[in-house]
């Protein structure tokens, strides 16, 4: 499993990179057998939004870190070097782009974008 992280260099431009989860085997549920958790750090908001089919956010960086969490629906992100990372169902993006160019997010296909934003 891996998530995408969007990241601002110095000059302002943004990035992105595939990291992978880092998972240890965890006893969260008693009683139940152990299974493979990454900690992901603590929540501070959790934020549904449903953005319409055609949508163009333009250039713009993140208004605080926070995870970005596909539930249905496609999009797309761009960064600066014209990376452009899919958003479907299951994909997770931490936006971690807080100043500079920031990245363009553009709802794409004939249904609405519907995800989660978790600040962190």
């Amino acid at each position: 499993m891996k998530y995408h992280r969007v990241y601002t260099l110095q000059n302002g431009d943004t990035r992105s990179e595939l990291l992978p989860y880092d998972l240890k085997i965890s006893d969260f549920v008693k009683g139940t057998p152990s299974f493979p958790m990454a900690d992901m750090g603590a929540a501070k908001t959790l934020k549904v939004a449903s953005i319409p089919s055609g949508w163009d956010g333009g250039w713009h960086p993140t208004p605080l870190k926070q995870w970005c969490i596909t539930l249905s629906g496609s999009a797309t992100i761009e960064t600066s070097d014209k990376t452009i990372i899919e958003l479907k169902a299951g994909v997770a993006v931490l936006l971690d782009d807080t100043f500079g160019k920031g990245h363009r997010t553009t709802v794409v296909g004939d249904d609405d974008w519907c995800g989660m934003l978790v600040a962190v």
